[in-house]
């Protein structure tokens, strides 16, 4: 065990001037379309740089982010023939809400919906529970010099070095 613990020191020091970049998943677009006075569907699961995309099909209606039938500022639009579509990218800021919107002319009426936007992961969260600690060393370490997943973070095919280093960079705990 001495030995793994001066071998990750080597390891980390010899880390510390490279640049490791973990991609983020491609985002997606959720197209959510105006029927009637509903929106379909009326709630939909996203992360953060997904793109929401309504798509109007009749009348005179409105995309306005809020809860309770009452504005909050982050988007509103209209949905019209001459605005047919209404497209939203979901913020950093927006991780792990529940973003509400409506239609103003017809919320009372119960035209709204909501966007459930997941948290955002956190790199080295090998057991997904929020935080980056021991555990994921842990997780990391009965893994070290495999290619197992979840615990080959850059993907390269080996759990070693620079997964580490993306673990202790992220360490919460």
């Amino acid at each position: 065990m001495e030995f793994l613990i001066s071998h990750m020191r080597t390891t980390i020091l010899s880390l510390s001037s490279t640049l490791f970049i973990v991609s983020a998943a491609t985002s997606a677009i959720i197209t959510v379309d105006q029927l009637s006075f509903t929106f379909s569907p009326d709630s939909v699961n996203a992360q953060v740089g997904d793109t929401i995309k309504w798509v109007w099909h009749g009348g005179g209606h409105t995309v306005t982010s809020g809860p309770n039938c009452t504005a909050s500022g982050s988007f509103n639009a209209t949905l019209s023939t001459s605005m047919p579509t209404f497209t939203w990218v979901v913020p950093a800021s927006a991780a792990g809400q529940t973003i509400q919107y409506f239609c103003a002319p017809h919320c009372l009426g119960g035209m709204d919906g909501a966007i459930v936007v997941a948290p955002t992961a956190i790199p080295g969260d090998l057991n997904s529970d929020g935080i980056v600690s021991g555990l994921d060393l842990a997780v990391m370490l009965s893994a070290w010099g495999t290619a197992n997943q979840p615990a080959d973070i850059n993907n390269d095919g080996v759990v070693s070095g620079p997964d580490l280093a993306i673990v202790l960079a992220n360490w919460t705990v």
